[in-house]
């Protein structure tokens, strides 16, 4: 009972308890959702889900401490042999300069029979789409117009030199050695911050093993450059709040954060958002409040500058294309942003007139219609886990130029209909915090679900078609088994790994761990990290590769805890 006491005024107990009772609450409002369409039935059931939440909160809990004393009492039997071992492995640290090296071929031979398996490449998510936009018709989609011309680069030297499906295999070898090098830094800098053997292995199994590391490396969508340069620019700037950086330090840390932006549009918003959070945590120190507010707002006023370079100088092209050719159709998207903003609107709306169509005044209706096209369309067209057709049916026309009443309305409705609205943003962003959740791996993409999209998209025309020709079909199969046809779910408990979700509650388990420790250099990337996924909240599905860079930063947060650990001694 002594002991008990003790646990409960500990400062960290209340992390602890916050932690877990969040599990707990996403594990039954989760499968409520899941299975019965609804956060709760009604009053009597939401109080029985409440209580549910709380004892299993009380069993996370006391799984935790029996978990951190047995962990304990493990270390104490080896204290000994630990510090034989550091002296040794920070000896050995000195001596190899260029492991990196190691690291970079022992990944990057891993992922040769996923190439092989997959021959040229994964031609999905919008790859295609961009390619065939950008060479056939001269459009940029809405996509980074700096990941369209990396793609069609590839594309036009096959066209032009060899052939389609080779000039993919090229980007194919490309996107691997980007990524390949990027997650050999890492584990070079996990082992040389934490002088941990174990977790240096466990760094480059993850990174060389893992399957979405195998399959994204050979996809074409922007999110995997993105991630590659996202895992570079937190270690960086982890050095830069830590370390003296020279002038070399800071310009290349600023090139490698405006690529990172160029490479994704909403990028930009975890800079923007993650500022002031920044200088609120190192308000005490204003040497580091400098160094990272100069960076942040270098990156963003040259990442914007360059972007609008990019297009206008792309329009000027087209330009000059379209005097020699008088029908040429020219065709300029910068972002989706719009879309992205409407989109939670239209969940909401589009799920009150699935559910309360009848209960709905003609008033209503009216105004439904009128922002959203045809309010009965709306309602059929809604989709529980993806707001992309309930977005299509906005009339962006009569939205921008009622925006007032617009908003009025949307309000409105949302007093009158609260729980419906919050049930429309859980549904729809289910797969980022549900880590028993399904619903993000049967989204409709051109007809076929899957958690990975491993189907192959445009460029299909004559000699300009990309021939998919695997050379080790039995591994095609295994991995279109696991990830389009959903089989990974039935491996019990191990499932886990590849949910989206469980990759949230590492995060924020690292944010709510930083802020413990009052550790600042840790704390201001996870308020990175943490902010990144949060604005994966706003997009319009929970699907794998949004959130991609959280997952190779997982590494990453342990080396950063498993270290914090050693120096301050504390569990």
């Amino acid at each position: 009972m002594k002991k008990l006491k003790e646990i409960l005024k500990e400062r960290k107990f209340k992390y602890i308890l916050f932690f877990w009772s969040i599990i707990s609450i996403q594990f039954i409002f989760g499968s409520n959702l899941q299975n019965k369409g609804h956060l709760f039935n009604n009053l009597s059931s939401f109080f029985i889900d409440i209580i549910k939440v709380i004892l299993l909160s009380i069993v996370f809990i006391v799984l935790h401490y029996c978990i951190v004393e047995l962990i304990k009492e493990i270390k104490h039997k080896k204290q000994k042999e630990k510090i034989e071992e550091k002296q040794e492995e920070i000896k050995e640290s000195k001596n190899k300069k260029y492991r990196w090296l190691i690291y970079f071929l022992i990944i990057f031979i891993c992922w040769i029979p996923t190439v092989l398996a997959f021959y040229p490449c994964i031609l999905g998510y919008d790859g295609g789409h961009q390619i065939g936009k950008y060479f056939f018709l001269n459009k940029i989609p809405h996509h980074p117009i700096l990941i369209t011309k990396l793609y069609t680069f590839f594309y036009a030297i096959g066209v032009k030199f060899f052939t389609p499906t080779f000039g993919m295999f090229l980007f194919s070898l490309f996107q691997m050695t980007f990524m390949a090098a990027a997650f050999s830094y890492t584990v070079k800098f996990i082992e040389d911050e934490t002088h941990k053997k174990w977790l240096r292995n466990i760094s480059i199994i993850f990174y060389a093993l893992y399957p979405y590391n195998q399959l994204f490396s050979i996809t074409t969508t922007k999110d995997v450059i993105f991630a590659g340069l996202m895992l570079i620019f937190i270690i960086y700037l982890y050095k830069m709040i830590k370390e003296k950086y020279k002038i070399s330090d800071y310009i290349f840390i600023i090139i490698i954060g405006v690529l990172m932006l160029l490479s994704r549009n909403n990028a930009v918003y975890t800079l923007k958002v993650s500022l002031p959070i920044l200088i609120l945590v190192l308000i005490k120190d204003k040497n580091k409040i400098l160094k990272v507010a100069i960076t942040f707002i270098l990156i963003m006023v040259i990442y914007q500058n360059t972007n609008n370079f990019l297009y206008k100088n792309f329009n000027n092209e087209l330009k000059n294309l379209q005097s020699d050719e008088e029908n040429f159709e020219i065709e300029i998207v910068k972002s989706d942003e719009g879309n992205l903003r409407l989109s939670t609107f239209a969940q909401a709306v589009g799920r009150v007139v699935r559910d309360k169509e009848d209960s709905l005044t003609e008033e209503e209706k009216e105004k439904i219609s009128f922002y959203f096209n045809d309010y009965k369309k709306l309602g059929e067209e809604y989709k529980t886990n993806v707001a992309d057709n309930a977005t299509a049916m906005s009339n962006s026309k009569n939205i921008n130029e009622n925006k007032k009443e617009f908003f009025k309305f949307i309000i409105e409705l949302g007093k009158k209909y609260p729980i419906i609205y919050i049930e429309s943003f859980l549904d729809t962003t289910r797969g980022y915090w549900y880590v028993a959740d399904v619903s993000f791996s049967e989204i409709m993409t051109f007809k076929h679900p899957g958690a990975f999209e491993l189907y192959d998209y445009g460029i299909s025309k004559g000699r300009y078609k990309v021939i998919h020709n695997s050379k080790i079909p039995e591994l095609k199969n295994l991995y279109t088994n696991l990830y389009r046809l959903n089989k990974y779910q039935e491996i019990p408990i191990l499932y886990i790994l590849f949910q989206p979700g469980i990759y949230f509650y590492i995060t924020l388990a690292f944010l709510l761990y930083s802020i413990y420790k009052r550790e600042n250099n840790i704390l201001v990337i996870a308020i990175v990290l943490f902010t990144f996924y949060a604005s994966c909240y706003l997009v319009l599905c929970s699907i794998i590769r949004y959130m991609y860079p959280i997952m190779i930063s997982t590494p990453i947060m342990l080396a950063f805890v498993v270290k914090n650990k050693k120096i301050g001694g504390e569990e």
